[in-house]
C-alpha cells in the first residue's frame, strides 16, 4: 500500500484539499472535504448512528458531520469548555523522586502542550483522538490532530477519502498516538446529539411562532374597482417590512382570530428548551446547579453538585496523566525527552481566601504560635520592603525599650495605685503560663 517515491516507515501523514493540483493530490495521504453541518434531524442521526455502529460494514463520516453540527450549540459549547477548563488550568509537571525535572519541564512549556491536554480529553466526546508528533523547526515539539473522519480505529487504518472502507495501516507512520476508551466507542456526543437536535427543532418552531403571532398585522383597504390603488398598497406593504399584511377591498370584512393560549404555548417552548439544556448539562458535567439557576436549588444542594463536578474533573485529570505516563513514553523518547524513572503530575495550587486566612492568623498569634514574616508576605501578596532588616531591627529596639520602661515602673518601690493595677492586669494576661508560681511578681 506504499506509494511510489515515499518511504514506507517513519513518514509524516500529509493532508490537503481536493482542489489541489492533480500530481500533488496523488501524493496526499488524506484528501479533506468540508463537513456538512446543517439540515440534520433525528432520522438523520439514527441512520448515521446505525451506519457507524455496524459490526462489519461501517462508516463514521456522516455521524462526525452531525457531531460538528451539534457542537455549534451555545449551551453545549459552554458546558464542554467548563469541563475542559478543569484540565487546562491545572499545571502539569514532570518529577523524579518528587523533585521537578527542569530539563523535561522546559520542553513541555508552550501552547502545544495545553492543546494536547484538550485533544486528549476530546477523545471522550468523539470516541478517539489520533495525533502524530514531530520535532518543530524551532526545536520544540509539535503535533497534528488527524481528521477523525479519515481514521478507522477498528482496523487501525488511515483513510484517504472519508468514505473509504480500507486504507493505509497507521503503523507505517512515525510517532502516532491514538487515545480512546475502545475501538468502537462513538463518544459522549452520541448520547448528547439527540437532545441538541430536539432543542434545535423546538427553537425553530418557537421562532416561527414568534414571527407569526408576535408581530402586529397591518391592514390595508382600497376601493374594489380601483386597481391602481391596490397595486400602490402592495408596493407600500413590501417596503415597510416582512410582518403579516392583509389587503382587501373596503366593502369586505376582515376578522383576525388570534390564538387563545399564546402565553401557554410560549411557556411550553421555553420549558422544552430548558429540559434539553438540563439533560446536556447532566451528560457533560454530571449536574445542573453549577450551570443552570433553579428556583428550588439551595446552597447545600449546589455544594453537593459542585463536589460531583470536581470529582468528574479529577477523573479527567487522571485520564490525561495516564496517557502521558504510560501511552506516550515511547513517543517522548523518540523526540529526545527522557521520562524514565519519573512521572507526570499535576501541581496543586492552594486557593486562599485572604479574609478567612487573616482571621486564622490572628487566632494563631493570640495562641502564642510563632509565625514567619515571609509566610505572611507570601500569603497576603504583600511586597517585602527593601529595608526590611533595618525596619525589623528598629521595631525590635523600640519593643525592648518599651519593656524596660514598663519593668522599671512595675519594680519601683514608690509605685502608686495605678502601678499596682497595671501589675494585676499583666499578671492576669500572663496567667496561662506563670513563672515560678502564681504569687511571684512578674519579671520580663
Amino acid at each position: 500500500m506504499t506509494r511510489r517515491g515515499r518511504p514506507a516507515k517513519g513518514r509524516k501523514i500529509t493532508s490537503g484539499g481536493i482542489t489541489q493540483l492533480g500530481a500533488e493530490r496523488q501524493r496526499l495521504d488524506i484528501v479533506l472535504q468540508s463537513p456538512e453541518v446543517f439540515h440534520f434531524d433525528i432520522a438523520s442521526f439514527m441512520s448515521s448512528y446505525l451506519s457507524a455502529s455496524a459490526v462489519d460494514t461501517y462508516n463514521r463520516s456522516r455521524l462526525y458531520d452531525i457531531y460538528a453540527s451539534v457542537l455549534m450549540d451555545t449551551h453545549l459549547t459552554g458546558v464542554i469548555n467548563k469541563r475542559m477548563a478543569g484540565v487546562r488550568r491545572m499545571r502539569v509537571e514532570f518529577r523524579r523522586d518528587s523533585v521537578p525535572d527542569d530539563a523535561v519541564n522546559a520542553r513541555l512549556r508552550g501552547p502545544w502542550f495545553r492543546r494536547l491536554t484538550s485533544d486528549i480529553l476530546w477523545s471522550k466526546f468523539w470516541g478517539f483522538s489520533l495525533m502524530q508528533f514531530y520535532t518543530a523547526p524551532d526545536g520544540g515539539i509539535g503535533y497534528d490532530l488527524i481528521d477523525r473522519k479519515h481514521y478507522d480505529p477498528v482496523r487501525r487504518e488511515i483513510l484517504r477519502y472519508e468514505t473509504d472502507s480500507t486504507g493505509i495501516p497507521v503503523d507505517q507512520f512515525a510517532d502516532v498516538l491514538c487515545v480512546s476508551e475502545g475501538d468502537r466507542d462513538l463518544g459522549l456526543l452520541s448520547r448528547i446529539t439527540p437532545m441538541v437536535l430536539y432543542k434545535r427543532g423546538n427553537i425553530g418552531d418557537w421562532a416561527q411562532f414568534c414571527q407569526v403571532f408576535g408581530m402586529p398585522v397591518r391592514e390595508y383597504t382600497y376601493d374594489a374597482g380601483d386597481e391602481e390603488a391596490r397595486l400602490k398598497l402592495l408596493q407600500d406593504a413590501r417596503r415597510q417590512g416582512g410582518n403579516a399584511v392583509y389587503i382587501h377591498p373596503s366593502d369586505t370584512t376582515l376578522r383576525l382570530v388570534e390564538s387563545g393560549a399564546k402565553s401557554g404555548t410560549v411557556d411550553l417552548y421555553e420549558r422544552f428548551t430548558n429540559m434539553c439544556n438540563t439533560e446536556i448539562s447532566v451528560a457533560v458535567l454530571g449536574n445542573t446547579l453549577t450551570t443552570d439557576a433553579k428556583s428550588t436549588g439551595t446552597q447545600a444542594l449546589g455544594t453537593v453538585h459542585q463536589q460531583e463536578e470536581e470529582r468528574l474533573k479529577e477523573e479527567d485529570r487522571d485520564f490525561v496523566l495516564d496517557v502521558l505516563n504510560y501511552d506516550m513514553t515511547g513517543i517522548f523518547a523518540s523526540l529526545g525527552i527522557d521520562t524514565s524513572g519519573g512521572r507526570f503530575e499535576y501541581v496543586e495550587e492552594k486557593k486562599v481566601d485572604k479574609t478567612e486566612q487573616i482571621a486564622v492568623v490572628e487566632k494563631l498569634h493570640n495562641m502564642g504560635l510563632p509565625l514567619s514574616d515571609d509566610y505572611l508576605y507570601s500569603t497576603f501578596d504583600i511586597d517585602k520592603p527593601e529595608d526590611y532588616d533595618t525596619r525589623k531591627a528598629e521595631a525590635e529596639r523600640r519593643r525592648t525599650e518599651a519593656l524596660e520602661r514598663l519593668s522599671n515602673t512595675v519594680q519601683s518601690e514608690d509605685g502608686g495605685p495605678s502601678d499596682r493595677t497595671l501589675v494585676n492586669r499583666l499578671r492576669g494576661f500572663f496567667g496561662l503560663a506563670p513563672r515560678g508560681g502564681a504569687h511571684r511578681p512578674l519579671d520580663f
